[in-house]
């Protein structure tokens, strides 16, 4: 069924501006979180978003009710993530209670797979619309440089995938930019090879490339090519997604685990989990802590009142691991070339 696939899914300037909202005055927006301006735009990108990937059924609604109530004013959604509509509900509820406005909210959205066909593109963004019952979204990005067949959602066999160019899927997406049906378009999971094949063929800014980036799997090299194209980067499993679909094939321990993260913690009266956010707020990049908890969702934004010093990112950015072993978040999945299909997902996904 298509909830059972949720768990299947393994998942204007040169320069990105850094700047600070000051604290707030007004009881509505409780968080004094930083912000990135995009390239092209110049719209300022919360650097603290709520992430929702494998949230669970029936929580992500009281979630964004709840990040939003506390002060986040950035939601990071995928069409494959199969929540859109809870999240939705949970925007209108609190756009109603004069919670927030929607202009106020930063909404991500992304494109799967099955719609990189150029006559697809608009598809795959609007059903995301008519889920999160919004008429444009801040930011739509193509979610892997990977095209599936229009019928298949994960493909568990080569001729599941198709070759569909990319900077065909990219032009598509430039038509909703005109449409007004998405403010800003980006790319994610996308290596230098396919940033720079989109970039030859691109007429509007790549706006953010987002990809796991965390300190075993830092992707240093990648980072500062898409800084230094004006490209802001957002990192997804921030924490090392212990508990993600693909943790049986994880090659090492749980990052919150390590011993260094732990000492650094400790020194600033803080958790492991602030001082791996912080590590990624300071390099800048965007981040999107998922939970479902209340606490927790306050917790994973108590990051701006402490910074870590030049020689604990030092030490931090040492922890990085060679090739895929610090990799949480796909680490062998076959329509990434990480592993050979087998027809099934138990060589890359927990059954």
């Amino acid at each position: 069924t298509i909830l059972k696939l949720q768990f299947l899914y393994l998942i204007a300037l040169s320069h990105p501006t850094h700047t600070h909202t000051p604290h707030p005055t007004m009881s509505r927006l409780a968080i004094p979180c930083a912000k990135l301006t995009l390239r092209g735009t110049g719209s300022q990108m919360p650097q603290l978003g709520l992430g929702t990937w494998l949230s669970e059924e029936g929580k992500v609604y009281e979630a964004t009710k709840h990040a939003l109530k506390v002060g986040y004013r950035h939601i990071d959604c995928a069409w494959v993530y199969f929540n859109e509509a809870e999240v939705g509900k949970g925007l209108a509820e609190s756009v109603e209670e004069g919670v927030v406005t929607r202009e106020e909210v930063w909404l991500t959205g992304k494109l799967w797979n099955n719609f990189h066909r150029p006559e697809l593109v608009k598809k795959g963004l609007q059903e995301s619309l008519d889920s999160l019952g919004v008429k444009y979204l801040d930011l739509f990005l193509m979610h892997f440089p990977v095209a599936f067949k229009p019928d298949v959602v994960e493909a568990t066999s080569p001729d599941q995938v198709e070759n569909v160019p990319l900077a065909d899927t990219w032009k598509a997406m430039e038509a909703l930019v005109d449409e007004g049906l998405v403010k800003n378009i980006g790319i994610s999971n996308c290596e230098i090879p396919q940033v720079k094949e989109i970039l030859a063929s691109a007429t509007k800014p790549v706006a953010v490339n987002q990809f796991e980036t965390q300190p075993y799997y830092s992707r240093k090299e990648l980072v500062e090519f898409c800084q230094a194209q004006g490209i802001v980067v957002t990192a997804h499993t921030s924490l090392g997604s212990p508990g993600n679909c693909m943790s049986a094939h994880h090659a090492s321990k749980p990052l919150m685990q390590d011993e260094l993260v732990g000492e650094i913690a400790k020194k600033h009266n803080k958790t492991p989990a602030h001082v791996l956010l912080r590590w990624a707020i300071q390099r800048p990049t965007i981040i999107l802590p998922k939970s479902v908890t209340p606490s927790r969702i306050e917790s994973n934004a108590e990051l701006f009142d402490f910074e870590l010093s030049a020689d604990e990112v030092v030490q931090i950015d040492a922890l990085c691991k060679p090739g895929l072993e610090g990799c949480f978040n796909h680490p062998k999945t076959p329509w990434l070339g990480r592993s050979e299909f087998t027809g099934n997902t138990a060589s890359y996904c927990n059954n």
